[in-house]
């Protein structure tokens, strides 16, 4: 049974021998070899492969040119292993097991590893979730499409090469800015403080940062996920308030040509923008180009009645990370009506031409547009400072021919308070303003007056009333009118026109005082009703809207001193 076996096994060996050369090699040595092969008792399998090997030279280099080829594709195989094993995903550790042994034994032969594994663990404590599972290697962390903000990371190495080294990382949170930077797994962020990750950056340490790249990029709200980044530099948005939703990190080879994200020319993180950053100018009337302002200052003027001719805006940012788009502004003007869309720089409206911007509208695009409100108030003639129009808006008015005379504008980041009252930004009506109420007799008679001071004193006997006048001849205007009581028929008032040259505290007799005179004839004076003799509250006689007296004009004792302390000498007074 044996020797039948090993016949079997020698017969299987020059088969597949035969089958592998069977292109070089001619059939008939194989056969004839097998014809002429006698099984000897003290024959072993070796020994028959050495006979054929001798007594056939060709075979034996063929076989050996074999075993020469299998093992430069093992070679080969295995510098290709090595090549991946940087790339700092997988193990370079040579596992092969089928090893060749002259011997038959059960131990197995230990293979030392000729690799190296480098990668990068690390896990996002989430909004509403908390700590999520560790994951590795470009694997995202956070998540997406759920609106949810990334409060807290940490970040473990993984190395098993012999270079000295660690990651240290930092995260930009909401309400404190950047934080100090942590290694070694340590937190980066907060918890349970409901604060959001806005931005991350990180870097390799010692020896491993100069054989190796950090990648990492970040998943933003509004935004998506923002271009690959590395070594140290911003992931995700600065100013902007916008949450960290996910994020990626890989560890490449800087001898890697191939399996490695690519840098583009895209921001990596995007950075807000201050009011400050916004600056405008405008054209005034009588005045020409104004100073520059920045957000939320006035350009133009108020109080003064001049119009806005122009406006110019522009806009500074970080030319490096600044966000898309920019803002388009156009005004309405006297006789033209809209003009075109203008942007940044640009001037809007007319010069030299005395036409009145009479509305305007403003608005962002792009990222601007994603992240900010911008929002404008005019001041138009007859009705002042208007609400703020916003993102559009027409803010001024139009139809009515009112002049804007000043302008106010603020960048506002999405979700910020408004700088004020948004009701009332536009206006297509005009102020309502009744005629004037025909002149009444006594303001008729005051315009053909002059008084060598700014007031004027006229007294209706009849009506029993008198009027005081402020301004000048021609343009008097009343600023109070007041029941008063002239002489009786018996002591009428002197009628004509005087002038005002004395004044005194107070005059009467034993049994009366009249408070507060003022003298504009002889002994006529305009004075008090009657008190009690020295009383200011114990009136005798009060009696007014009559002709009552003995041919001075009475009155309320407040209207008499009023006349007394601010009617000066030299003004007019007429009795008719």
């Amino acid at each position: 049974m044996k020797k039948l076996i090993s016949i079997m096994l020698v017969s299987v060996l020059i088969l597949a021998t035969s089958t592998v050369y069977a292109d070089e090699l001619s059939d008939g040595i194989v056969e004839n070899e097998i014809g002429n092969l006698e099984v000897d008792s003290n024959v072993t399998e070796n020994t028959v492969v050495e006979n054929i090997a001798i007594e056939n030279p060709e075979i034996e280099n063929k076989v050996s040119s074999s075993d020469q080829l299998s093992s430069e594709e093992n070679d080969e195989s295995s510098e290709v292993d090595k090549n991946i094993g940087k790339t700092g995903y997988l193990t370079g550790t040579n596992t092969d097991s089928d090893t060749d042994s002259d011997t038959d034994s059960d131990t197995d032969t230990e293979i030392e590893p000729d690799e190296y594994y480098i990668g990068v663990r690390y896990a996002a404590h989430v909004q509403n979730i908390g700590w999520q599972n560790e994951v590795s290697d470009g694997t995202t962390s956070g998540t997406t499409g759920r609106g949810l903000q990334i409060e807290a990371i940490n970040i473990v190495l993984d190395n098993s090469t012999s270079y000295s080294g660690g990651i240290s990382y930092a995260s930009h949170i909401k309400n404190i800015g950047w934080q100090n930077e942590v290694s070694g797994g340590n937190i980066s962020g907060t918890v349970g403080r409901n604060l959001q990750i806005e931005a991350i950056k990180m870097h390799l340490t010692g020896e491993l940062s100069e054989h190796f790249d950090i990648y990492y990029r970040t998943h933003i709200a509004d935004v998506g996920w923002m271009p690959w980044t590395k070594n140290g530099q911003i992931s995700g948005s600065i100013g902007l308030a916008d949450r960290v939703e996910a994020l990626e990190i890989r560890i490449i080879d800087k001898n890697e040509l191939s399996n490695k994200p690519e840098i583009t020319s895209e921001k990596s993180y995007l950075q807000g923008l201050a009011n400050s950053y916004l600056t405008y100018s405008s054209h005034v009337q009588d005045i020409g180009n104004m100073p520059w302002v920045s957000g939320g200052n006035i350009t133009g003027t108020t109080g003064r009645k001049l119009r806005i001719e122009g406006i110019n805006i522009n806009l500074s940012q970080d030319t490096v990370h600044s966000l898309t788009g920019t803002i388009m502004y156009r005004t309405h003007v006297q006789d033209i009506g809209w003009t075109g869309w203008k942007t940044l720089g640009q001037y809007s409206g007319t010069s030299g031409r005395a036409k009145q911007v009479e509305a305007i509208e403003i608005k962002l695009t792009g990222q601007l547009a994603t992240f900010y409100n911008i929002y404008y108030s005019s001041h138009i003639e007859n009705y002042g400072w208007l609400g703020w129009a916003s993102n559009g808006q027409t803010s001024g008015s139009t139809g009515i021919s009112y002049r804007v005379e000043a302008l106010r504008i603020n960048l506002v980041r999405k979700g910020a308070p408004a700088p004020g009252r948004v009701a009332n930004y536009y206006k297509n009506k005009p102020v309502y303003t009744p005629k004037p109420a025909a002149l009444d007799v006594m303001s008729q008679n005051a315009q053909v007056r002059a008084s060598s001071t700014r007031w004027l004193i006229m007294t209706d006997t009849s009506a029993c009333q008198v009027g005081v006048y402020s301004g000048s001849y021609g343009n008097w205007s009343r600023v109070a009118l007041w029941s008063c009581g002239p002489g009786k028929p018996s002591t009428p008032t002197v009628k004509g026109e005087f002038i005002i040259y004395g004044r005194g505290k107070s005059f009467g007799s034993r049994f009366y005082t009249c408070w507060y005179y003022t003298q504009f004839y002889g002994n006529y004076l305009f004075h008090s009703v009657l008190y009690n003799r020295g009383s200011m509250t114990q009136i005798q006689d009060g009696t007014l809207g009559k002709q009552v007296s003995h041919g001075c004009v009475r009155l309320d004792i407040n209207n008499a001193k009023w006349l007394y302390d601010n009617i000066p000498n030299g003004t007019k007074v007429v009795i008719y």
